[in-house]
């Protein structure tokens, strides 16, 4: 990991009017991402979890232009502020940024062979213009992604579901990106696929100096992926450190709960779950003050009033946490 930071997102919100305002009002917003704020160095993983439903995946697609942010926020990729680029401008700057998707057979045309849909992303981007070298080319990203090249005339259904996020890498290593969103890429594989994919992305990185921004909702495939983690719950992140220090002393009680819940696979070891009241709120009514007060076990009257900042500890400055309880 350099210390060069690669992307920086400020006050990023997304917001889907579900039902517009009429002559007396009335309209009605889901806040999907709400105000977040973080950096990603160049060459770091950087983890994303948070249960399902809580912005994670609207995020990622937001940063890539897939769904347009809220007025008010940036998105700087190399210091340059994307949000508001018009399409033809921000066009040339997709090569750079890639996403891999969470289901692999959605992802991919079923009328395009693998060869047809990885010549067509390279002719689009101009990174091949055609003819043998664009069929040299494919060949080396199959081999790159660990295919037989024997594969680029078969069509998405007749691959495995490993095998078809293979090919989804394969298609964002093909415009030679230097940052890659992967939106939960491994959650709908066999536990025994999804070691093979993320060790294949580590091996990547290391190849190609990539930069992730990793989604997922499990803790121990990100604990071995990630240089550092941010925690989401219903739109906004309450807390952002290193991995290690994060599964060794995690502050947000948030953060707490969901690593209490990940099974420790030793004989005879236990620990104590912290079960949370209550289910979680949706993001048409979003709590007032502190979003996570209603299930939070250490909750006091100021919570319900005061929505708390992203702010880092006085005895640790690199972990930054969203709680009244340290502020």
């Amino acid at each position: 990991m350099e210390h060069e930071e690669i992307l920086s997102v400020s006050n990023l919100s997304v917001h889907f009017p579900v039902r517009k305002a009429g002559l007396f009002g009335g309209g009605v917003v889901s806040r999907a991402v709400n105000g977040v704020s973080f950096e990603v160095m160049k060459g770091e993983t950087l983890g994303l979890v948070g249960e399902s439903g809580c912005g994670k995946t609207t995020l990622g697609r937001a940063i890539v232009r897939l769904v347009q942010p809220s007025k008010g926020g940036k998105v700087l990729f190399r210091g340059r502020d994307i949000t508001a680029l018009e399409n033809n401008r921000f066009r040339p700057l997709r090569k750079e940024m890639q996403m891999i998707f969470q289901d692999p057979f959605g992802s991919l045309n079923p009328r395009l062979t693998v060869g047809q849909m990885l010549g067509e992303v390279l002719r689009v981007h101009g990174v091949t213009r055609g003819g043998e070298a664009t069929a040299k080319k494919v060949r080396d990203l199959l081999d790159t992604v660990g295919l037989n090249r024997e594969y680029v005339n078969r069509y998405p259904h007749e691959f495995s579901g490993g095998q078809r996020q293979r090919v989804g890498i394969a298609r964002a290593l093909a415009v030679n990106p230097s940052f890659i969103i992967c939106d939960e890429p491994v959650s709908a594989l066999d536990v025994s696929i999804q070691s093979q994919i993320i060790n294949l992305l580590k091996d990547l990185q290391r190849e190609f100096g990539l930069t992730y921004l990793f989604i997922a909702h499990d803790l121990s495939v990100v604990e071995y992926i990630s240089d550092r983690v941010a925690v989401m719950y219903l739109g906004k992140i309450v807390e952002i450190t290193d991995g290690e220090t994060l599964y060794a002393s995690p502050k947000h009680p948030y953060t707490q709960a969901l690593l209490s819940a990940i099974p420790l696979p030793e004989l005879g070891h236990r620990k104590e779950r912290i079960m949370l009241k209550g289910d979680l709120p949706g993001p048409l009514a979003i709590p007032k003050g502190c979003s996570f007060h209603p299930r939070c076990p250490f909750a006091f009257a100021e919570c319900r009033e005061r929505e708390p900042e992203l702010l880092p500890l006085k005895e640790n400055p690199a972990q930054r946490v969203s709680c009244l309880l340290y502020q």
